[in-house]
């Protein structure tokens, strides 16, 4: 959609009420370093529209094996952090990264890196929302409960995904129960079971669980929001349109309607 402002305008003129922003590496979206150094700049923009930013984020690899990237993934989330302090964000999303190995090695690396990204965070008083995508190491619930162990602090908890868990076959509405507090930040994104494909290939082969907009896959929605409201969520539904069939603005604007009727 261009840039900041362009995207703001975007979102309100089509209804929405806030819109997250992935930075990855070398953004030409957003630049880290001017946001630190200059806030106020992307604050008026800001300050134009009533649409919010809910988060920036980082999906990179700050536990990864090779040191150089290591260094400059984790650099970027901390700086992430920084930047989000100075928008007057109080989350940022990303993954916490995979190290090849063991979830021991896993956490081991972790040991290595995360504290000081999550020291920095409490700081600034900003929760951590990591993505439970299988890009990185947090993506299944037992997994969640050993990082969480790992790292005892309010700081750090999850960006809720619900169709990586349906493409494992896992309980989305138990499993969003039972981690319901710890719930800081929501990809809006479904996946359909594609079972022909299951019962003829298995599900080694792929391609039988594409994602895909809200209400045009497996999940109970309603359910799914009853738990929300148990646990008395009230932070952004932010939509990832990964879906193969809709084109992305039409996608985002069919995905708003679908989940108005669950949002007062």
């Amino acid at each position: 959609m261009g840039d900041l402002d362009k995207s703001l305008k975007w979102a309100e003129e089509h209804g929405f009420s806030s819109i997250s922003i992935t930075v990855p590496v070398g953004s030409r979206f957003l630049d880290l370093r001017d946001i630190i150094e200059n806030p106020s700049k992307y604050l008026d923009i800001m300050s134009r529209y009533k649409v919010k930013i809910s988060a920036i984020g980082f999906y990179g690899n700050p536990i990864d094996a090779d040191s150089s990237r290591r260094r400059e993934h984790s650099k970027h989330m901390m700086n992430i952090v920084r930047a989000a302090h100075k928008l007057e964000l109080p989350v940022v999303t990303g993954w916490i990264g995979k190290y090849p190995g063991t979830v021991d090695d896993n956490i081991r690396e972790m040991r290595k890196v995360w504290p000081d990204i999550i020291k920095l965070a409490e700081d600034y008083g900003i929760k951590i929302a990591i993505e439970n995508c299988p890009g990185n190491i947090m993506y299944r619930p037992d997994i969640w409960r050993r990082v969480f162990e790992e790292f005892n602090t309010e700081i750090l908890g999850l960006e809720f995904d619900p169709s990586h868990l349906i493409c494992q076959l896992i309980d989305v509405i138990g499993i969003a129960d039972e981690f319901g507090d710890k719930i800081y930040h929501i990809h809006a994104k479904d996946a359909e079971i594609d079972w022909r494909r299951v019962s003829d290939l298995g599900i080694t082969v792929g391609g039988w669980c594409p994602h895909r907009l809200p209400g045009f896959g497996e999940l109970d929605w309603a359910a799914f929001f009853s738990v929300l409201k148990k646990h008395r969520y009230d932070y952004a539904v932010s939509i990832e349109h990964e879906d193969p069939y809709f084109e992305y603005e039409e996608g985002l604007i069919i995905a708003k309607k679908f989940l108005e009727r669950f949002i007062v």
